[in-house]
């Protein structure tokens, strides 16, 4: 009886054995299920280390008391230092993730590759920079800031940091998206002292002017003075939209995930298209946005669709620009300040950047080095990041343009590209 019950509970525990093998077949590469990687229970140093490069971390203390966090790929894999120093700069709601989450087609160690020491940054208020000197996370005081804050601050700390560390300053390479790219905008324009660091910088999907904006942030606008609606549906300090909210802004998701996708805040208010819907890089996408950034933010963009696109401080009302700015309007940032060279690339289908508003940025920039249209209609605002195209589509013309600022660059060269 013992050995028949012992051979019926083998037979038992095989078949389970078997059926969980079916299961977990089906989870790492079958129709019902993404395939496993990795990398998609790290960070941003463990995905750098698993593919084999160099990783450091660092902390950089802003002036207001923030500490971020600096990730850095100091060399390629097979050992080399870098040589120019590259910082890449996320955009809203995201991490130093973005640059990584591609594997070894990523941005971040493409750039590795080719003799780069790159640099990623880490916005206040995303979850690799939560620490300040003074303030608790929990006090309204902590998030009390935009991208404003972020150019005026977390910028000039950083590239002062990079900097001091390799002593490199004035060769420093930037390449933002989105609104890694209004900080530089912000930083540039207001802290020309110190942006004078920076030899050349790449706008991807830049954002300063927004009055063709397509994406759902729009809706928002006519409450970004309601402190009573936006503590309701936004969250007062971090921005954490409800659930409401989210189904709202669910109406204009084009159907691609509806189960992932289309309940990340990030797809919503960027949007994302099937033609370059990348399934495979998903599961590792999607556990690292949203990152977390403070409502006041999201706030000051929807301020700017509402004030007809300009790009400009953030409207504390009439009283309010009183006291911070002496003027009842916050004042525009004047990009004609700006003195480093820029170079924009952009898409016809962003729903975060009208290809109109570029021009009118484009317009503004004394120092404009060209222009680049992505050649593929779908493209959209994450794609730049994510999409399935972009190392063709972007990486390889970014790349090309670099290296006309490398260290051995010839100032005498004209790359005026349009």
């Amino acid at each position: 009886m013992i050995k028949f019950l012992s051979f019926f509970a083998i037979s038992v525990f095989c078949s389970i054995q078997i059926s969980l093998g079916e299961i977990v077949n089906v989870e790492l590469g079958g129709p019902l299920g993404w395939r496993f990687d990795p990398d998609e229970d790290l960070n941003t140093p463990q995905i750098i280390r698993r593919h084999g490069y160099p990783a450091e971390s660092h902390i950089v203390e802003t002036e207001d008391g923030y500490l971020l966090t600096v990730h850095r790929i100091p060399g390629s894999r097979d050992g080399n230092r870098g040589g120019q120093p590259i910082l890449l700069q996320h955009g809203l709601l995201s991490s130093s993730a973005d640059w990584v989450d591609e594997g070894n087609a990523s941005l971040a160690f493409l750039l590795a590759d080719d003799g780069y020491d790159v640099w990623l940054g880490n916005a206040r208020g995303n979850h690799y920079s939560i620490g300040h000197t003074k303030l608790s996370t929990d006090s309204k005081e902590f998030w009390d800031f935009s991208w404003h804050e972020m150019g005026v601050y977390d910028l000039p700390a950083v590239i002062r940091f990079i900097s001091k560390t390799t002593g490199k300053g004035g060769d420093i390479l930037y390449v933002g998206h989105s609104m890694g790219t209004t900080m530089f905008f912000v930083f540039s324009s207001l802290k020309p002292e110190i942006a004078k660091l920076v030899k050349f910088m790449v706008a991807l999907a830049p954002v300063a002017y927004m009055k063709h904006v397509r994406s759902p942030i729009r809706y928002l606008t006519p409450f970004v003075n309601e402190e009573q609606w936006i503590a309701e549906h936004l969250g007062i300090k971090e921005f954490l939209p409800s659930s409401k909210l989210l189904h709202f802004f669910t109406y204009e998701c084009q159907i691609i995930d509806t189960g992932r996708i289309c309940d990340n805040i990030v797809f919503i208010l960027c949007g994302a298209d099937k033609e370059e819907y990348n399934e495979d890089i998903m599961p590792i996408v999607l556990p690292h946005i949203p990152a977390g950034s403070s409502t006041k933010a999201v706030l000051h963009y929807g301020q700017e669709i509402k004030n007809n696109g300009n790009f400009q401080e953030y409207d504390y009302g009439m009283e309010g620009n009183l006291a911070h700015y002496g003027t009842e309007t916050p004042p525009f940032y004047n990009l004609t300040h700006i003195k480093v060279p820029i170079y924009l690339m952009y898409a016809a289908n962003d729903y975060m950047t009208g290809p109109i508003d570029v021009v009118r940025l484009s317009k503004q920039l004394k120092n404009l080095v060209g222009m680049y249209l992505i050649p593929l209609k779908s493209f959209n605002h994450i794609d730049f990041l994510v999409g399935k195209r972009a190392p063709e589509a972007v990486y390889k013309p970014l790349t090309k343009i670099l290296g006309n600022f490398s260290s051995s660059f010839n100032e005498d060269i004209s790359v005026k590209l349009v």
